[in-house]
């Protein structure tokens, strides 16, 4: 038995970890889509993004011909800030109290397991098993990226807009 103080405890702090995980996606996101740069002894790292070169007809007085601009990936993409929106903790449990009032919990145990033909042809009782019955859900929800980000990737989508005849 636990206490039950003690179990949504531990729920609680099984949530905040995978909340924390997946905030750790947009650091991950920064690197997959920018270079760091050390901008030397005490000063804070810069980004540059990560680009790769593309190809653009252009209409000129010579005809058609190829314009290269440099495309951010971070361009490209579509982006979205997942979060975890939703937990479920479903459980059957046992409940009861201590003797200092406590309210205690545990995993419910089924009381039979079904025998099959083999424990009856063979004379075998059928035996109790314990069991915990118990599921997990989390739900998680893509939302819009955090304002700075939105605003960033604006940015780059304007310069490349510059960047591209007609």
């Amino acid at each position: 038995m636990i206490e039950f103080q003690s179990l949504m405890k531990a729920i609680h702090k099984g949530v905040k970890d995978a909340a924390k995980s997946v905030e750790g996606e947009t650091l991950d996101f920064v690197k997959r889509f920018f270079d760091e740069q050390d901008n030397g002894k005490g000063k804070a790292p810069s980004y540059s993004p990560k680009t790769c070169a593309m190809e653009f007809p252009s209409r000129t007085e010579h005809g058609i011909d190829t314009v290269s601009a440099e495309v951010p990936l971070l361009a490209l993409v579509p982006i979205s800030s997942p979060r975890i929106s939703e937990v479920k903790f479903i459980a059957e449990l046992e409940i009861s109290n201590n003797d200092q009032d406590q309210l205690m919990v545990a995993f419910a145990r089924s009381t039979a397991k079904p025998g099959g033909l083999r424990n009856k042809l063979m004379g075998q009782q059928d035996t109790a098993e314990s069991t915990a019955n118990a599921s997990l859900e989390i739900t998680l929800t893509g939302n819009e990226p955090p304002e700075g980000l939105q605003k960033l990737i604006e940015g780059y989508e304007r310069a490349l807009r510059a960047q591209i005849p007609g």
